[in-house]
């Protein structure tokens, strides 16, 4: 019997948000998680993730093992059924079950700490502290036992991400402090808890590049050490966890991140680009706030974050006007548009995809007609309130799609090209499920 068949296997999964494999393997430059890289040398490779690439998407991805289709999270912000009003999915949405429910079934139990789209807590097999969106510390602990102890630790789910805009000394700051309390909390439960499968999240990585990712390759840039410094905190606290895992015979580990990062080149707004092509429109006089509500009923389609395009159906929405016969050829034309739209005469799109060639399974009511892959350099936005078709602002880094990271104790078990949609498999074969 081989060691990995042996009963009795626990697993560490250590989880990066945003955290790109050059970033790790040291491409171009020296990595940024020199612990991380030694440790796992030759048992790393660069992973794909979902369509699109932000974080409610892929983890959801990662926790079930399957795409939206079937999971039902396409994105941040959706539209509530035949309305405008924007609703704002959760863990409550999600149909397809994570990985940690199912281990439950086999007696096994999880700490989970700090992952992204699991809130609100839920009772599972185990400990659950949500991540990032988090409204209410409260709503973001199960068992609640431990709700007092996070507390008086001053355990933050996020920091304050606006103050990335003007206040960078200070934002940098809360995200080491938030951190280290995150850290002493996996210590405790570490040690308090009987688990088979322990998971550390750090957001921070992501919350860092999109407002510093310009001080990342620019040595003279005010923010470059404090940028570095913070990746080479991370670095030990996820080597700390590695040593005591490491330590213990029975133990895998996988470390993995939802997305990789790029430079900004331009912000690109998608619903200004309907507009100036015919497809969107608003209604004036129509004091509705910044939301759909003003859409009219001359509009085709229209954008939602980040990059999902909805054909604007008659019966499907109120003042929805295309026919379900024109359906096809709106489409179409919508592919043609935004396939060859170019800024700066470089193409600002990959590819424009239609929603089954992504998506198939029981939620694919509430799927985008079409979904958007960013070139790399521009991030792709609805823009509602936007006048321009490209812009900058605040943000200096932006999510991409194809070069996030895996990497494993047992790199055999890894396939050559792996994916998100393929990690939960993975967890169970380090488990012996």
């Amino acid at each position: 019997m081989s060691t990995i068949e042996k009963k009795g296997k626990k697993l560490l999964v250590i989880g990066l948000d945003g955290v790109s494999y050059e970033m790790l393997a040291g491409v171009g430059r020296p990595s940024l998680l020199p612990n991380l890289q030694k440790f796992f040398a030759g048992r790393s490779a660069r992973m794909s993730v979902s369509i699109p690439e932000i974080s409610a998407v892929s983890w959801s991805s990662f926790m079930t093992g399957t795409q939206a289709g079937e999971h039902g999270i396409f994105g941040f912000v959706d539209l509530a059924p035949g309305t405008y009003q924007y609703r704002f999915p959760d863990f409550r949405d999600l149909k397809a079950k994570p990985f940690f429910d199912e281990l439950g079934l086999h007696h096994k139990r999880s700490v989970i700490i700090n992952l992204p789209a699991t809130y609100p807590a839920r009772p599972i097999p185990g400990v659950l502290i949500s991540g990032f969106v988090a409204l209410d510390l409260d709503k973001a602990v199960y068992p609640v036992r431990y709700l007092p102890m996070l507390k008086q630790a001053g355990y933050q789910v996020d920091v304050d991400a606006g103050k990335g805009r003007d206040r960078k000394a200070e934002f940098l700051a809360d995200l080491h402090c938030a951190l280290k309390v995150r850290k002493q909390v996996a210590d405790m439960l570490w040690e308090k808890e009987e688990w088979d499968l322990f998971m550390f999240t750090v957001t921070g990585t992501d919350r860092l590049q999109h407002f510093l990712y310009d001080a990342y390759a620019d040595d003279g840039h005010e923010f470059h050490a404090e940028f570095e410094n913070f990746f080479h905190e991370v670095d030990q606290v996820t080597a700390d966890l590695l040593e005591r895992a490491a330590a213990r015979e029975e133990m895998e580990i996988v470390a993995l991140s939802d997305h990789g990062f790029d430079r900004i080149e331009s912000e690109v707004y998608l619903n200004p680009i309907l507009k100036n092509n015919g497809f969107f429109a608003l209604d004036t006089g129509v004091d509705a706030g910044k939301s759909l509500n003003r859409i009219s009923s001359g509009s085709k389609a229209f954008a939602l974050d980040p990059s999902r395009l909805f054909i604007h159906e008659k019966g499907k929405y109120p003042r929805g006007t295309v026919a379900r016969g024109d359906r096809e050829k709106v489409r179409e034309d919508l592919k043609q548009l935004f396939e060859n739209y170019e800024v700066k005469g470089r193409k600002a799109v990959r590819k424009a995809f239609y929603s089954e060639e992504l998506y198939s399974g029981g939620q694919m009511a509430a799927a985008p007609d079409l979904v958007l892959l960013s070139a790399p350099g521009f991030d792709l936005k609805g823009g509602l309130e936007k006048n321009q078709e490209t812009s900058l602002s605040h943000f200096t880094g932006m999510h991409r799609q194809d070069n996030a990271f895996i990497a494993c104790s047992r790199p055999e078990l890894m396939k050559e090209t792996p994916t998100i949609f393929d990690v939960k498999a993975l967890l169970y074969k380090l488990l012996a499920i």
